[in-house]
């Protein structure tokens, strides 16, 4: 009988948190981004709520980009492991490195238009540059984790980013910059 009330309990917590969720992402975030707008401030279960969603972008987002997830779940802990991982190339990476192969700059800026990949995932915003090494020349990768007020879509869910900017400007999330350095 009492494993059978635990089980209950388990899954009405489980059934609330998904509900939860689900509300957060379809409606809950578009009121607090305005909110944000207007100058006001959220309150506590507007707060819980994004900080349920960055969670589970951490957790889920393992599938995505492990790199992002981690860093998701750090910005929440208020840690820097500093481990990341560079995803294969796409086109603008590849522009990129071919721009510091022809010493045509010392420093390129990463820009995505859309998140398409794993690469404009982890990496928009970021800049890659030069470094030398005894005599070993790397790529040296500057990735911030640090959130912009606006809206993004990641594989078909829409995000917004200014809810999570609100929580690192109140010290409820941390931003994370990271260096990490790929063999030419």
């Amino acid at each position: 009988m009492k494993k059978m009330i635990k089980s209950k309990w388990f899954w009405t917590i489980i059934i609330l948190l998904l509900s939860n969720q689900i509300y957060y992402l379809k409606s809950l975030q578009f009121t607090c981004t305005d909110k944000i707008n207007n100058g006001d401030e959220l309150n506590a279960y507007e707060i819980a709520s994004a900080l349920q969603t960055h969670f589970n972008m951490g957790l889920f987002g393992m599938v995505i980009e492990p790199s992002v997830a981690l860093s998701c779940l750090e910005k929440q802990l208020h840690m820097n492991t500093g481990i990341v991982s560079i995803p294969e190339d796409d086109e603008v990476l590849s522009r990129a490195k071919e721009k510091l192969r022809n010493n045509k700059c010392d420093e390129v800026y990463l820009c995505w238009n859309k998140y398409h990949s794993r690469a404009s995932i982890l990496l928009n915003g970021s800049t890659i540059s030069n470094f030398y090494d005894d005599g070993i020349k790397y790529y040296e990768y500057e990735i911030n984790f640090d959130y912009k007020p606006g809206i993004i879509i990641i594989h078909g869910i829409t995000i917004s980013e200014t809810v999570f900017d609100y929580l690192e400007n109140i010290g409820l999330l941390s931003v994370i910059k990271k260096r990490t350095y790929e063999r030419q």
